[in-house]
């Protein structure tokens, strides 16, 4: 399953990758900002986020420069995350919170492992992980809406596959769970 997850994202990367398109992507990213009117500014950053307290939107060096379909949809889908800001901040803030806490639970339960009670934490934190997924699938929702029709279908796919980290990364831990318990 890990496998296939990553065979299916590294070919996503590797297929759009090499769709060129008119504009890189962070010219994209601050055009469709200002155009919004959204108060968020895009600046390089060592990894893709949104940081909403300070109003940027962080691309990554290859994405900001990148002039590929991939490339579009990274920053495409960053910016449909400083777009759910404007009418689901509580929304936000809740997904923020629950990653947060999620990761410590992860991080104790894994320290405690492989007992039952730390088996337990680490399910918790999967499971508030995966909590957020509702919140990535409309970023990629608003992604959608702002891409010209030209990329849309290419846009599609690419965050198909990045996306499916949200469920496909909590259910591997989940089986890593059943196998501690098993070999207990």
């Amino acid at each position: 399953m890990v496998l296939a997850h990553f065979l299916w994202k590294a070919l996503a990367y590797f297929r759009w990758s090499r769709v060129p398109t008119e504009e890189e992507a962070g010219a994209f990213a601050e055009r469709v900002l200002m155009r919004h009117m959204t108060g968020f500014r895009v600046e390089r950053g060592w990894r893709n986020g949104v940081r909403h307290a300070e109003r940027k939107v962080f691309l990554t060096g290859p994405v900001l420069r990148g002039r590929s379909v991939y490339h579009l949809a990274v920053a495409a889908h960053e910016v449909g995350h400083a777009l759910q800001w404007r009418n689901a901040q509580e929304q936000v803030r809740n997904a923020q919170g629950l990653l947060t806490a999620g990761l410590g639970v992860l991080v104790l339960g894994v320290l405690l492992s492989p007992s039952a009670f730390g088996a337990g934490l680490v399910l918790l934190g999967y499971a508030l992980f995966a909590a957020t997924y509702p919140l990535e699938r409309d970023a990629n929702q608003k992604a959608l809406e702002v891409v010209g029709a030209a990329h849309r279908a290419g846009v599609r796919r690419v965050l198909g596959a990045l996306s499916s980290s949200y469920l496909l990364v909590p259910l591997g831990g989940a089986l890593m769970v059943v196998g501690w318990l098993w070999g207990r």
